[in-house]
């Protein structure tokens, strides 16, 4: 048939006809149900679709009784689509309430497959955002995440039942089309971040190529030129085109060795090549698998991403066991200098507040009378009074007997009060230990201004430090020029 005329299938209702509805499947065609001459049913979505020619595949039903028998039945067909121009699907009768339950177990579960698929896409992407900003770290589940949710849109805009979601089948049709145009970008953006970069410049003219086919098939869409079914061929070849372009950075994986790292998401990546090919291929036989070969291919995919996540998961478990260890003084159990320096220096770029220095003096003489135990009791008793005495503060120790904290959003007031909280602490305990009582603690104080610079205020707290070692020990000083101001 040529695009555009209509098809005329006649017949007559047996004299015994007795069922309520006939129905038929429209495939991009404008419908006419025609009985004993007179116009019962038409769908035709000139009105409400967005743009393009053709009507959106669905059911056309149309009423009927026992009063039609011997009737002349007249189905018109019209499609502007020269491959479905002259497509004819199957022709229900019966009662609706008996045809829709046939479709339902037909296409049920495909349906359910779809919905299914969006569900955990959407899961898929949230966990994957969550364990991003915990671990602050990207990984590839976003990215499948994506992958997934425009796959259950490519399947849901191909299922057969879709017309129970919206009343606009037109609309969810496009989607389907915009799916399966976009779709290439997050695969690229999923297999760059398991190859960890290192075809990203190739994979990013793909993304560009993509890009340039969505806008250009969209234009003609718009400007009525041509539908989307008709430039699907441009999409398939995007689509071809990507999948090659990952096969063959597969296969140099594969010979250089590099393709170990990602074993398992390499399976799943050929089973979604596969389900994908499938799903082209019946498309050009005029047949629709509803994507279910995509929705079995992306659970393929996500079993065994997850199964890689787990796995980097545990890897960075373990890194961040290793930095804690690494970077935590092992006596007092505070960050060591570097860890301590770095999260001072984060914090005063946030927040106001007072830096300080706090000095155990006589740890030597404690050493040589009591013992090093005595003194390693000491400095754990010095880190444990400046924890609880400096409540929200950052404290690490620098080494020796030199401890370093900052207490942000205090007044000058509050710094006073706790800082005496902190010296009768200390007095307090070597009352109660004599192994402490050689040992005096001296403090130098500094107030900074948020997104200071720390190399200058901890230069002013050592010079308030050593103040205090000059003019007393078990007491505290402020950086009087500071304090002044």
């Amino acid at each position: 048939m040529p695009a555009g005329e209509f098809l005329v299938i006649r017949s007559v209702l047996p004299e015994d006809y007795n069922e309520n509805t006939i129905a038929i499947r429209a495939s991009l065609e404008n419908v006419r149900i025609f009985i004993g001459g007179e116009l019962r049913t038409v769908y035709d979505t000139k009105d409400t679709r967005p743009f393009g020619k053709n009507s959106a595949s669905r059911y056309v039903f149309c009423e009927t009784s026992g009063e039609d028998a011997g009737q002349e039945l007249r189905i018109e067909l019209q499609s502007f689509t020269e491959k479905y121009s002259g497509v004819v699907n199957t022709v229900y009768c019966g009662d609706k309430s008996d045809i829709w339950e046939y479709l339902f177990h037909s296409y049920f579960m495909v349906t359910m497959i779809a919905g299914f698929v969006l569900l955990a896409g959407l899961a898929v992407l949230i966990f994957s955002l969550v364990l991003g900003v915990m671990y602050k770290t990207r990984f590839d589940l976003e990215y499948l995440g994506w992958c997934m949710i425009l796959g259950a849109v490519w399947m849901l805009g191909e299922s057969k039942l879709r017309q129970l979601f919206v009343s606009n089948a037109s609309i969810l049709a496009d989607m389907c089309f915009f799916a399966v145009m976009l779709c290439p970008v997050p695969v690229l953006f999923y297999i760059d971040s398991v190859q960890q970069g290192g075809y990203r410049k190739i994979y990013h003219v793909a993304e560009c190529i993509t890009c340039a086919n969505f806008v250009i098939c969209t234009v003609l869409q718009v400007l009525d030129i041509a539908d989307f079914i008709t430039t699907m061929f441009l999409s398939h070849l995007v689509i071809a085109g990507t999948f090659l372009t990952i096969l063959i950075t597969i296969i140099r994986d594969i010979i250089r060795g590099t393709a170990k790292k990602y074993k398992l998401p390499l399976i799943g990546m050929v089973a979604v090549i596969i389900a994908v090919i499938l799903e082209m291929t019946e498309v050009y036989r005029v047949v629709s698998m509803s994507g279910i070969f995509v929705g079995a291919g992306l659970m393929v995919l996500l079993v065994v991403t997850l199964i890689q996540t787990m796995d980097h998961i545990h890897e960075l478990e373990l890194a961040r066991q290793r930095e804690a260890r690494e970077s935590l003084d092992y006596l007092t159990g505070l960050p060591m200098r570097n860890k301590g320096e770095k999260l001072i220096t984060e914090k005063m770029q946030k927040l106001e507040g007072y830096l300080g220095f706090a000095d155990m003096d006589n740890l030597k003489k404690i050493n040589d009378v009591y013992g090093h135990k005595a003194g390693d009791r000491a400095l754990r008793l010095v880190g444990a009074m400046l924890t609880e005495c400096m409540e929200n503060a950052v404290v690490c120790r620098l080494g020796g007997d030199e401890f370093l904290f900052y207490l942000p959003e205090v007044s000058e007031a509050e710094m006073n009060t706790r800082m005496r909280r902190l010296f009768e602490s200390f007095e307090a305990a070597k009352n109660v230990n004599a192994e402490t009582s050689p040992a005096s603690l001296s403090c130098g104080l500094c107030m900074c201004r948020q997104g200071g610079s720390f190399e200058e205020y901890y230069m002013k707290a050592d010079k308030a430090l050593y103040h205090v070692k000059q003019n007393g020990k078990n007491s505290f000083h402020f950086y009087e020029e500071l304090a002044e101001q």
